[in-house]
C-alpha cells in the first residue's frame, strides 16, 4: 500500500471518528426525558442569549475602538505625522 493509500486510509477512518462523535449528543439527548430534554434546550437557549449579548456589546466597544483609531490617523494625517 502506497503512502498516499495510508495517508487515505487514516484520514478515512478519522473522519470516521469524528461523525461518530458528532453524533453522541444527539443520540445522549434523545436517551433522557422529555423534561430533561426541554430543560437542556432552555439552557441553550438562555446560554446563546447571553452569549449574543456579550457579542454585540464587544462589537459595540470594538467599532468605538477602531473609530478613536480612525480619528487619531486622520488626525496624524492633518498634522503632517503621515
Amino acid at each position: 500500500m502506497g503512502r498516499l493509500e495510508e495517508a487515505k486510509g487514516r484520514l478515512d477512518r478519522a473522519l470516521a471518528r469524528l461523525e461518530e462523535v458528532a453524533q453522541r449528543p444527539v443520540r445522549e439527548a434523545t436517551t433522557g426525558t422529555s423534561a430533561d430534554v426541554e430543560a437542556a434546550l432552555a439552557a441553550s437557549r438562555a446560554q446563546c442569549a447571553t452569549l449574543q449579548a456579550q457579542s454585540r456589546e464587544m462589537s459595540d466597544r470594538l467599532d468605538a475602538a477602531i473609530e478613536r483609531l480612525q480619528d487619531v490617523l486622520k488626525e496624524d494625517e492633518k498634522n503632517g505625522a503621515g
